[in-house]
């Protein structure tokens, strides 16, 4: 089978892998985006903070992604049923929209700026010579031949795994997460709340959408065998311990479809070899009580634009920049990652948590992209 070339490979199709693509794709650079899956991934956060809203600005598509997304600018935090803060956002606060609405409508900006996808891509093997990916094979025999290759395709990163990157995973073994998609009520339209309890219960209720709202519930691993085994009602009565503003929200849980999901922490050795970058959770992945994971990842998309545009296929040239200008960004995720552990370990505790409680990172982001880019130095 024929080998195709392009400028810039792209494993995977979530949120960083498409605002790159797209990034690239309106700089003339030939992009290739690898997906697995059938179509863009579903699974991710709903929110954007300002750091991630000022970047989506900063290319021209505030205005889409807002079209049909709410805006909130205040989420109360409870602990055991009593108020104990709230987080309030400035500058029209941060937006609430589905991922997978969101990607696809960067996806759909990539159509025209000639990006190809290719869907059903399995990768079967990554060739690497000297710490340069050479090429890349698909289950299909297909063969792909890259000047840069990104991976973002996520905790499990092939191409983390073929630049023999050392990876460190924490799961967070006390709480496990459950999440559904239920009938928005008047008190989950009102306002965004967060639920804590002493017994190791979270709750975060918030709307979706005019019609539909998300409910995350997090308990420790004992009761979710007990809770889910003996079915909703035993749910609602230890919700309503500790879950006070919300109770009209009892009343959808029900029926409601219960998905159990995985959280973890992640830190690794180095974001880039040779002609190689990690980005979004391939690079890092931190406690979803940050609410920052996916603005952190659309300014990495934007640095790694900026470096791969300059270096303009020099591959010595691309490795000094990605040293200077990307390698960086892990003391940024560090901070992130270690301020997830620290609410995800007090949360229990009121005292702990509010002492934890960092609200320039929840509201700004320690990282937050500055107004102007600083320039690259390219010698």
């Amino acid at each position: 089978m024929a080998t195709t070339s392009c400028d810039v490979a792209i494993v995977g199709a979530g949120l960083g892998g498409c605002f790159l693509a797209l990034l690239l794709g309106r700089r003339g650079r030939r992009v290739v985006v690898i997906e697995q899956g059938p179509s863009i991934p579903s699974a991710g956060a709903d929110f954007l903070k300002p750091p991630g809203l000022r970047v989506l600005a900063r290319h021209g598509l505030a205005n889409l992604v807002e079209r049909h997304g709410l805006r909130r600018d205040i989420i109360r935090y409870y602990h055991d049923g009593d108020p104990i803060r709230e987080c309030r956002f400035p500058d029209g606060g941060f937006l609430i929209r589905p991922y997978k609405e969101l990607v696809e409508l960067i996806y759909a900006a990539c159509a025209m700026e000639g990006v190809d996808f290719w869907f059903d891509a399995e990768i079967a093997d990554i060739a690497v010579d000297d710490h340069r990916v050479e090429e890349l094979t698909l289950s299909d025999g297909r063969r792909l031949r890259a000047d840069v290759v990104i991976g973002a395709d996520g905790t499990k990163s092939a191409v983390r795994q073929a630049l023999g990157i050392e990876q460190v995973t924490m799961p967070y073994e006390r709480l496990l997460m459950r999440v559904a998609t239920v009938p928005l009520t008047a008190s989950v339209a009102q306002l965004n709340r967060l639920y804590f309890s002493s017994d190791g219960w979270l709750a975060y209720l918030y709307p979706l959408n005019r019609d539909q709202a998300r409910v995350f519930v997090g308990l420790p691993p004992e009761d979710d065998k007990e809770i889910f085994e003996d079915g909703i009602p035993a749910l609602i009565d230890e919700l309503k311990k500790f879950v006070t503003d919300s109770s009209d929200a009892f009343n959808v849980l029900q029926p409601a479809s219960w998905q159990r999901i995985k959280v973890s922490s992640l830190r690794v050795s180095a974001y880039h070899k040779g002609n190689a970058a990690l980005l979004g959770s391939a690079a890092f992945a931190c406690h979803p009580m940050t609410g920052m994971g996916m603005s952190y990842t659309l300014h990495d998309a934007e640095i790694l634009a900026d470096v791969i545009s300059a270096a303009g296929g020099d591959a010595e040239l691309l490795d000094r920049l990605l040293y200077a200008r990307y390698e960086p960004r892990r003391h940024a995720h560090r901070q992130l990652i270690d301020y997830g552990d620290a609410l995800a370990a007090t949360f229990r505790d009121r005292e702990a948590y509010l002492a934890a409680f960092r609200p320039e990172l929840h509201i700004h982001g320690v990282a937050a992209a500055p107004a102007e880019m600083p320039a690259l130095q390219l010698t």
